[in-house]
């Protein structure tokens, strides 16, 4: 059994929680969703972990219009244009109390995430243990979960002490030093590496890749669990082939032999919507499945074994 702890125990701000997963690691898995991200991607599919803490989403197939949200705003963030709510989120992020959400009895405004201890976590991980069957744990992703450093090292210490497999999906761009609090008790590590020219990285995600690289470099060196270095696949973005042989010349550098290759997707533009943003990756187009064939082949070609997709062998 995994034990309690005190009232004190740290909290953090989940965005979301999926259970049953098979593709973000070994076995079936948990996978939770932590709040904060030190990049942003222009083709991120979750912007509603961004943000260190949660966001309010306004869900347009709920909102009938009634104008209560207006009237329960002490701060005057919203208002109405074409019979539809606008908020002002440079006052509505500064609100901890969001007393509109009490107002608006359809459901049409919710935030995206809330906060959650330690406990609160483990349970609902317990709880999923027993439908995993062989093989299964737990996947930390976001948002950027070693962002949150405290609450995500006290669950991945709790579940390493129960025996419990645990994974993280990273962009890398965090200090060193978060990873180093987290080593002892992680088994998988899924790492993003996007584009190996600094400015088009920065252009891309709004941070350089300096910072990756150097990540990717020691972990290497000082993580002897599983670490699969993943390509999201963007057609005029990092699909070139400076691209892909910069990627597997440091893959060779620092004597790794596996990626997996995703493709772009658009699944997640609805959020924006909802967060009252534009989507700035519609522009870009979905790689064919003759384009992922072909990456992978480099990859295959320079002695690297490359999944497409959700074609993994775990």
């Amino acid at each position: 059994m995994i034990s309690g702890t005190d009232h004190h125990e740290t909290k953090g701000y989940v965005f979301d929680i999926q259970g049953l997963s098979v593709h973000d690691g070994p076995g079936c898995r948990t996978l939770i969703f932590l709040n904060g991200c030190t990049l942003h991607c222009f083709w991120c599919s979750n912007p509603e972990g961004i943000c260190s803490k949660p966001s309010l989403m306004w869900f347009s197939s709920k909102c009938i219009g009634c104008g209560n949200c207006l009237k329960g705003c002490p701060h005057h963030a919203v208002y109405f244009e074409n019979n539809k709510p606008v908020i002002d989120r440079q006052i509505c992020s500064s609100c901890e109390k969001h007393a509109c959400l009490d107002e608006c009895y359809t459901g049409a405004l919710r935030l995206s995430g809330k906060e959650m201890s330690v406990t609160e976590i483990i349970n609902l991980i317990q709880r999923d243990r027993n439908y995993w069957g062989t093989g299964g744990g737990l996947t930390l992703t976001g948002g950027e979960p070693l962002l949150q450093i405290d609450f995500a090292e006290e669950i991945l210490r709790r579940c390493h002490d129960a025996y419990i497999h645990t994974a993280i999906e990273t962009c890398g761009h965090i200090p060193w030093e978060n990873f180093q609090k987290v080593l002892p008790f992680l088994d998988w590590i899924f790492f993003d590496l996007k584009q190996f020219d600094n400015n088009d990285h920065k252009n891309g995600t709004s941070g350089g890749n300096a910072l990756i690289l150097e990540n990717a470099r020691l972990l290497s060196r000082h993580f002897t669990g599983r670490l699969i270095f993943r390509l999201p696949l963007i057609p005029g973005f990092n699909d070139s082939e400076e691209n892909i042989a910069a990627l597997i010349q440091f893959l060779h550098e620092i004597d790794r032999t596996e990626i997996n290759i995703l493709p772009l997707h658009h699944l997640g533009r609805e959020k924006y919507r909802m967060l009252g943003k534009e989507y700035p990756g519609i522009h870009y187009l979905l790689p064919s499945d003759e384009q992922m064939r072909k990456v992978a082949f480099r990859f295959k070609e320079a002695g690297i074994s490359c999944y497409v997709g959700s074609e993994t062998p775990f």
